[in-house]
């Protein structure tokens, strides 16, 4: 009996072994062509457990360069990613063992995303935005726990607001300053962001009239 479960146990490290040197294009690349996710790249090197993705895209949008490394546990594996290239993005992608064949379900969590930008009125602008926690189902937004920053020299005072997940897929975010006052919103669906900014947010006084919103859409 001591014979058997010796080789059962070895058969087991082997089994596993192999998994975390196979390639992980190989991986991938099997995964996406029996799922719904429009996600390429032009380059991934590495095995499951770390590696190197370069010049990801998902829905013909850019997204960057990352590392990543995973972690194991009884119940799910969990994807740590960070970006390698301008873009300042990282977080954690955790995939239930239960629910493996479902690749268009995930939850993301503690993702960062900051970016700078100008527009023609607002200048300098910085976002930020904070993910703890996004469930996603059948490649729908499920549930939501966030918030987002607006600060730019050209805005009066910092603008916030938190994520709120909608039908047909979209995100919402409703803007205010530090005493509530509503000032904007912003409508996130198919990898672009619309963006609203009151012009009572800014402060040169001679947009205010021309115009109640600014208003322009980000690629994300």
């Amino acid at each position: 009996m001591s014979k058997i479960l010796i080789a059962i146990f070895l058969g087991f490290l082997l089994f596993f072994g192999s998994i975390f040197l196979i390639p992980v294009n190989f991986i991938v690349s099997s995964m996406l062509k029996n799922s719904n996710l429009d996600i390429e790249y032009s380059y991934l090197e590495g095995n499951i457990i770390s590696g190197k993705v370069l010049d990801l895209s998902y829905d013909k949008s850019f997204i960057g360069d990352f590392n990543y490394s995973s972690e194991f546990s009884f119940k799910d594996i969990t994807l740590n990613f960070h970006s390698i290239d301008n873009n300042n993005i990282e977080g954690k992608a955790v995939k239930a063992f239960s629910d493996v064949n479902n690749t268009d379900s995930i939850v993301i969590k503690d993702l960062s995303v900051s970016r700078s930008l100008n527009t023609d009125l607002i200048k300098n602008m910085n976002i930020f935005l904070q993910i703890n926690e996004l469930e996603i189902k059948n490649s729908k937004c499920v549930e939501v726990d966030g918030d987002l920053r607006i600060l730019s020299q050209d805005i009066k005072e910092e603008l916030f607001g938190k994520l709120l997940c909608l039908e047909e897929n979209q995100i919402s975010i409703e803007l205010f300053n530090k005493r509530m006052k509503e000032l904007g919103s912003i409508a996130i669906s198919n990898s672009k962001a619309r963006v609203n900014i009151s012009t009572k947010a800014i402060n040169d006084r001679r947009v205010q009239l021309l115009m109640d919103y600014i208003s322009f859409t980000i690629d994300l």
